[in-house]
């Protein structure tokens, strides 16, 4: 080995020049071929392999044109799971693989029937057109009425219908997202990118400017770019807190339009996440007047439920 010690005039210790031992010793391995220095061949995700590329306003005609297509869905056939309640309550209470099928048409209207396994009878029906909502617990034949800009509201004891927390309206707005609105005065936008093991991302963030120094996060959008579609959105509070997390997962084409076949919806501030897996779509079907309407029995009993505060 090269004796790389050295003494400075006036000190009794020699030091020691350690990169200079290291680079000799990475030379020496280099010169002797040792096979030390490897070369492995990593498979690369397809999705990572077909990323395309898009200008912003590329992007922002894809979203447009999305929107502009589907006036109306429907799955005849669907699987969901729902688990309540805030992890830092200590305590979660999960319903798991409840089948039953979805109507919804823009603007704001959506009937979700969740039916028992193996009877195939509706164990609840949630209905929302604009603000107000309705859910029909068939077994205790009550109607619960309320609003879906409610905060949160006094069941009384009412363990049963965790339900509530499930708001119509989230699920329509993470099936069918709201647009931009880039028309809205004050509205910024940013892109920027990210990529994990299984694809990338064009990632846009909505922002609103308030017109001080800060500017006011209002959604992220994952767009894988293999696919060109919504991966992953986030919605935020007036105070920024994280409102609402939606995954898309499992596209696949309906009339021209790729429509995701899982959906996971998490909403920390309500306390409540939930699974949809879709078995198909129709797009766009002719959804007649009293489709958004519920047929209730006789003598059904009508609970207007007390609200505890503003949504956020």
């Amino acid at each position: 080995m090269v004796d790389c010690t050295f003494t400075v005039p006036g000190e009794t210790h020699p030091k020691r020049r350690w990169p200079v031992v290291c680079l000799s010793i990475g030379l020496a391995l280099a010169v002797s071929g040792c096979g030390i220095k490897t070369e492995v061949k990593v498979p690369v995700a397809p999705k990572v392999a077909a990323a395309r590329t898009a200008t912003m306003q590329e992007m922002l005609a894809a979203l447009q044109a999305y929107d502009s297509r589907i006036a109306s869905l429907a799955s005849p056939s669907l699987k969901l799971s729902l688990t309540t309640g805030k992890a830092e309550s200590g305590k979660l209470t999960q319903y798991h693989n409840a089948g039953g099928y979805i109507l919804l048409r823009r603007p704001d209207s959506i009937l979700l029937n969740i039916l028992a396994p193996i009877a195939n009878t509706s164990i609840l029906t949630l209905l929302s057109v604009g603000d107000q909502f309705e859910v029909f617990s068939p077994r205790e034949n009550k109607v619960y009425v309320g609003r879906n800009s409610a905060r949160e509201f006094d069941l009384e004891g009412n363990t049963e219908m965790s339900a509530f927390s499930a708001r119509p309206i989230h699920i329509f707005e993470a099936i069918l997202p709201q647009s931009l609105g880039l028309d809205r005065p004050g509205i910024r936008l940013t892109r920027t990118e990210e990529q994990d093991a299984e694809a990338k991302y064009y990632v846009l963030t909505v922002l609103q400017d308030t017109g001080g120094l800060e500017l006011r996060s209002l959604r992220r959008l994952w767009i894988e770019r293999s696919q060109m579609v919504v991966a992953k959105e986030e919605t935020f509070s007036e105070t920024g807190q994280l409102a609402g997390v939606y995954r898309y997962s499992q596209f696949a084409p309906y009339s021209d339009v790729l429509l995701p076949g899982s959906i996971r919806i998490e909403r920390p501030l309500d306390g409540y996440s939930l699974d949809l897996q879709f078995r198909s779509w129709r797009v766009n079907p002719d959804l007649p007047e009293d489709a958004f309407a519920l047929k209730l029995p006789d003598k059904v009993e009508r609970i207007v439920l007390k609200e505890k505060g503003r949504s956020e």
